[in-house]
């Protein structure tokens, strides 16, 4: 009967179509509020009268704006210089036949488990200027520091330590998934031809890992850009604005100085960095696969 094959069909959608109009409701009103936000005044959370660009315009001349994705982005660069090499490295190390090898496996995703508050805690302790273990061996190596995070010079270099200690087993993750679709026979044709492990990795193993490799720099990129946690429990911005990055001034800005039309401001500029940065990914990922 054709009204039974209409419902067969209609079946799916009926399922499908809840979680869609959750999922966007929840992603699309934020930010269409947001939008409608940084262009007008605002009584924190009661919307006034409309002033343009007067919102980005206070963002960049007065809030820092400009000083902070600055910061955000030597905060992104950071942890991918060290994350990328480090992920990857693991999963190279774990594809091997290992004994314990999924012990180890479940032993490093530990840190991705761990939540941004707890990593924060962490690593506040391990840099403690009196009782952490790291400011203790610095100072044994004859680097005079009471504390890292409390040195405008070491800050953002040991908020990058940390961001990456958290962020390491996504890339190692995806690296390894890639690694195991890798056929057999093209593992054993590259022992043959290739004349060192560098060289196989790098003319053999990248080329056909590099789809995936992209796809978790750009979720790292992500990620890293969009962290608030780490930050505020470790330095609160400080020492010195050091450490203020533009994800830190939302926060600030709507739940300490109470400027809601500032920090919706500032959660725009994030959302239009995150748009260019896929851009990007999308535009490498293409030209890889033309």
């Amino acid at each position: 009967m054709p009204g039974v094959r209409a419902a067969r069909r209609l079946q799916p959608y009926l399922f499908f179509y809840p979680s869609l109009v959750l999922v966007a409701g929840v992603s699309f009103v934020p930010l269409f509020y947001a939008l409608r936000q940084s262009f007008h005044a605002a009584d924190y959370l009661k919307t006034g009268a409309f002033v343009g660009l007067a919102n980005y315009i206070e963002l960049v001349a007065h809030a820092g704006g400009l000083a902070d994705v600055g910061r955000s982005i030597a905060f992104v660069a950071g942890t991918l210089a060290l994350t990328l090499p480090l992920g990857i490295g693991l999963a190279l190390l774990l594809d091997r036949p290992v004994r314990y090898r999924g012990f180890f496996r479940t032993l490093l995703m530990v840190p991705w488990i761990v939540s941004q508050l707890v990593t924060g805690l962490i690593w506040l302790w391990l840099y403690d200027g009196r009782l952490g273990p790291i400011s203790h061996l610095l100072s044994q190596a004859g680097v005079d520091i009471v504390g890292p995070l409390t040195d405008t010079r070491w800050a953002m270099p040991s908020l990058i330590v940390a961001n990456t200690w958290h962020s390491y087993p996504l890339v190692m993750v995806f690296t390894l998934a890639a690694l195991q679709t890798i056929p057999g026979e093209v593992r054993e044709a590259a022992r043959i031809d290739a004349q060192s492990a560098w060289r196989r990795f790098w003319h053999v193993t990248l080329p056909l890992i590099r789809g995936t490799v992209l796809v978790a720099l750009v979720l790292t990129t992500l990620h890293t850009f969009n962290t608030v946690t780490t930050v505020l429990i470790m330095t609160g911005g400080g020492p010195a604005g050091a450490t203020d990055v533009l994800a830190l001034r939302v926060f600030k800005e709507g739940f300490q100085f109470y400027r809601m039309e500032v920090a919706a401001t500032a959660a725009v500029c994030i959302f239009a960095l995150n748009i260019v940065f896929s851009l990007v990914y999308i535009r490498v990922l293409r030209g890889e696969h033309a």
